[in-house]
């Protein structure tokens, strides 16, 4: 079979869950990612230079079995724009996270419109997956009450068609190496995630406070990241 792979935002976990899977795949992959920065303008000019590439790829002959593409597409942009061999693709669209319930610290720095594009998009695919049965029901729940909000004509039968297409398909992971056994000595503690409010800081903070009250002997370990964040 052969798979098109469509990532506006190809880096970090979502450029990692693409390219494991690929490479245990037995199936041939064509993967169209654009770079991980601006991941707002991302969610809004992908759909368009990604149909540009994949009709460039399809004047040169290349053709596909099905199409998967993650939240941060326009899905249903893209198939508007798309050729029409590739716009007819059974389509997976893949959440690593959505719009409506993404941490912020505010809920006024919610973006209401990438949200909707995350119900289009989910709307517009013949299947949706999660990356956990907690991030599927948490973006199923929220979608109703945030629907009634609207003017009017707010799609509340888009909840049922996409609940009932929806799956969850954690994410994979590459076998880890043996570990040896841990040598004698301190504990040893690595923050490897971005320093952020939606990764929760405070919680590593207060965990360190009471091992610093027990007596705990431990090494701390931070590393720093580029990484940046979808929300």
């Amino acid at each position: 079979m052969n798979i098109l792979a469509l990532e506006p935002f190809y880096g970090g976990s979502h450029r990692a869950f693409l390219d494991g899977w690929a490479a245990h795949s037995r199936h041939d992959w064509t993967v169209l990612g654009l770079s991980p920065h601006h991941w707002k303008w991302r969610m809004r000019h992908g759909a368009i230079t990604l149909a540009e590439q994949v009709a460039q790829a399809v004047a040169d002959s290349a053709t596909w079995d099905c199409l998967l593409c993650s939240d941060m597409l326009d899905l249903a942009c893209f198939r508007g724009l798309a050729p029409d061999a590739v716009a007819r693709l059974p389509a997976v669209a893949y959440f690593h996270e959505n719009q409506l319930t993404y941490p912020v610290r505010e809920e006024r720095e919610r973006d209401h419109h990438f949200a909707f594009t995350n119900l289009t998009t989910a709307l517009a695919a013949d299947a949706v997956w999660f990356n956990s049965a907690f991030h599927r029901d948490a973006f199923l729940t929220a979608l109703p009450d945030w629907l009634r909000r609207m003017p009017d004509h707010a799609p509340l039968s888009a909840v049922e068609q996409v609940r009932a297409k929806s799956a969850v398909r954690p994410l994979g992971i590459a076998p880890f190496p043996p570990r040896p056994a841990r040598a004698t000595g301190p504990l040893p503690i690595l923050w490897a995630a971005r320093w952020e409010h939606d990764k929760g800081p405070h919680n590593l903070l207060t965990a360190i406070d009471l091992l610093a009250e027990r007596g705990t002997d431990f090494r701390l370990g931070v590393c720093r990241t580029n990484a940046v964040g979808l929300g």
